[in-house]
């Protein structure tokens, strides 16, 4: 089994009118690169438009792929490529799986892209036993010809455009821009280190309604970081509070809580990479009493 799968990243259209007119001296695979992004759709036009032969006279109307259904038979094919890269050399139901999306190809190739996408989706639905246990990931392909790839669970996927390889593990996300290489991964982020209050603190306060408070947790900043999040836990790990705060805050005052022990951790965020989480630290809340002297009044 691989620990990680390759993705080529297939590269959408960007948005175009419906007709568009032939220029001089300009070949259907040219008018294909211009519009479409890639001179292959020139079989696309060809047979959208009901052509014979690549040669087409200066000054000819040409009828344009409709944007959003190719689009959307992109985004299938996309997937079903991507999910027939994951699986083994011999996995059930693979060969069925191929004839089916050599199918989705044949039908986008001549631009019968509804088509592509349902036969591309039974592709994908052929392989999702076969996947399933591995990893979970999210495709999508933009109007501006680029190809997003979110990470879910399991082992990395490995994104490979223009000859260049980039893993993309769990909890990260990789965009990759219409004819370019997958961008140069980011440092991973580092943990953020916990400040106050100290491990096993006995946090002394005067009751006010039952509750105690206020109690102000602070850590370290870290580099790359676009925020941060902050979780309280009972000691049965029970959800108590949740915060997310900006990257230039680096302490949080807590809502009065009731008397008790509770632990917390903090989660350094950046967009696209994955949480790099504190260690855990634990925290008690005990009523101070209120010291009340009672005197007799001076009568004169």
């Amino acid at each position: 089994m691989r620990n990680a799968f390759l993705l080529v990243a297939y590269l959408s259209a960007t948005p175009t009118p419906t007709e568009v007119v032939v220029g001089e001296r300009e070949s259907l695979a040219q008018l294909a690169e211009r519009l479409l992004g890639d001179p292959k759709g020139a079989s696309e036009l060809k047979a959208l438009n009901g052509l014979t032969s690549d040669a087409v006279p200066p000054g000819t109307v040409l009828k344009l792929p409709p944007e959003a259904d190719r689009t959307q038979a992109l985004n299938a094919l996309t997937a079903a490529r991507l999910a027939l890269a994951q699986t083994d050399s011999e996995p059930p139901r693979r060969e069925e799986a191929s004839a089916k999306l050599r199918e989705a190809e044949t039908h986008f190739q001549t631009a019968h892209y509804l088509a592509a996408a349902q036969a591309a989706d039974g592709a994908s639905r052929l392989l999702s036993q076969t996947v399933a246990s591995r990893s979970t990931f999210q495709v999508s392909v933009d109007a501006e010809g680029a190809t997003t790839v979110s990470v879910h669970t399991g082992p990395p996927v490995r994104v490979t455009a223009e000859d260049v390889t980039q893993p993309v593990s769990p909890g990260e996300r990789v965009r990759v821009e219409k004819g370019q290489p997958p961008p140069t991964p980011r440092r991973p982020l580092l943990a953020p280190a916990l400040r106050k209050p100290d491990e096993g603190s006995r946090i002394k306060l005067v009751p006010m309604r039952g509750k105690l408070g206020p109690v102000t947790l602070s850590w370290t900043a870290v580099q790359g970081a676009t925020g941060y999040g902050v979780e309280v836990l009972s000691p049965e790990g029970a959800l108590v509070h949740q915060s997310t705060v900006a990257a230039t805050q680096q302490l949080l005052e807590l809502p009065p809580l009731p008397a008790g022990r509770y632990r917390w951790t903090v989660r350094a965020l950046s967009e696209g990479q994955k949480p790099a989480a504190s260690s855990e630290r634990l925290f008690e809340l005990v009523e101070d009493a209120v010291k009340l002297q009672v005197g007799s009044p001076a009568w004169k």
